[in-house]
C-alpha cells in the first residue's frame, strides 16, 4: 500500500488478503500529501504537540516526554500508558475523504468488505447504508452500516505509547489507515476494547488467533515495539493455533 514501508509478514486470513487487494489504492497518493503538512492542530492534554519527531510545549506546566530507551523498554521503570497525555488525535488522521470522491476511509471499508451489494444514502454513492458485514470480534452480522464502525486493531493511542509517538508525520498517517490495521466492528464492542492491547481485551475465541497474527504482522511491519505483558499474550494464543 505505502511504498515507505516495506510488509515483512504476510497475513494468513483471506479476509484480510480481500481488504488489502481492494483497499490499497484508495489512500496512498494524497496520504503523502497530507503528511508533508506540519500539524497546526489543537494541543494534547499536556498542553503541546509533536512536529514532525520533536515535541513542542506551548503551556506553562507543560512537560516534554521522557526519553526512555526504546532497547530497554521492558526495564522495570518503563511504563507505556505514562505517554498517553501526549497523543494527540490531529498527528493520526483518518476516516476522512484522501482521494477526493467523496467517500472517507469508512465508506471505501464498507464498500470492500460487504459480503452483499451495498446500498448507499445518495446517488453520488458518499455514504454506504446497507450491505451486509461480520463483525469479527463478535461473531455478528450486520445490514445496517450505522451499527458499525472502523476499528484500528493495534489502536492509534497504542501505537503512540510504546514508541509510534516520536514518528514522522506521514508513518503516522500510514499508520492510521492502512487496510491492514482496520476492521469494521459493532460500535458497543469498539468502545469495549478500547486503547487496549491483547492482554486486556481479546475478542471471541474463534477469531483468537487470527487477532494474535495480526497484532504480530502489524507490530513487524511498523517496527512497533509491542508492551511485554501483550506479546507474551500473543505468544502464548499463537502457541495453540494451527499453522493453516
Amino acid at each position: 500500500m505505502f511504498p515507505l514501508f516495506r510488509k515483512k509478514t504476510d497475513l494468513t486470513t483471506k479476509p484480510l488478503r480481500r481488504l488489502l487487494a481492494l483497499g490499497a489504492p484508495l489512500f496512498a497518493a494524497s496520504l503523502y500529501n497530507l503528511a508533508a503538512i506540519a500539524h497546526p492542530g489543537p494541543l494534547d492534554e499536556n498542553g503541546g504537540h509533536y512536529n514532525g519527531g520533536s515535541y513542542h510545549c506551548h503551556l506553562g506546566l507543560c512537560e516534554q516526554p521522557d526519553t526512555f530507551t526504546r532497547g530497554s523498554r521492558d526495564s522495570f521503570f518503563f511504563d507505556p500508558d505514562s505517554r498517553s497525555k501526549f497523543y494527540n488525535e490531529a498527528d493520526w488522521p483518518f476516516d476522512e475523504d484522501f482521494d477526493g470522491d467523496c467517500q472517507v476511509t469508512r465508506t471505501e471499508i464498507l464498500v470492500a468488505t460487504s459480503r452483499a451489494p451495498v446500498r448507499y444514502t445518495n446517488p453520488r454513492n458518499c455514504e454506504v447504508r446497507t450491505g451486509e458485514w461480520l463483525d469479527e470480534y463478535t461473531g455478528k452480522v450486520f445490514s445496517v452500516a450505522t451499527q458499525i464502525d472502523l476499528d484500528h486493531i493495534v489502536p492509534l493511542r497504542y501505537a503512540h505509547n510504546v514508541g509510534g509517538d516520536r514518528w514522522p508525520m506521514n508513518k503516522k498517517v500510514a499508520f492510521a489507515n492502512d487496510p491492514m490495521n482496520l476492521l469494521l466492528a459493532e460500535r458497543s464492542e469498539i468502545r469495549k476494547k478500547g486503547d487496549k492491547g491483547p492482554s486486556r481485551y481479546l475478542p471471541r475465541e474463534e477469531y483468537h488467533c487470527d487477532y494474535a497474527r495480526q497484532w504480530e504482522a502489524i507490530a513487524e511491519k511498523y517496527d512497533l515495539r509491542l508492551a511485554s505483558r501483550d506479546r507474551n499474550r500473543i505468544t502464548s494464543i499463537l502457541k495453540g493455533c494451527s499453522q493453516n
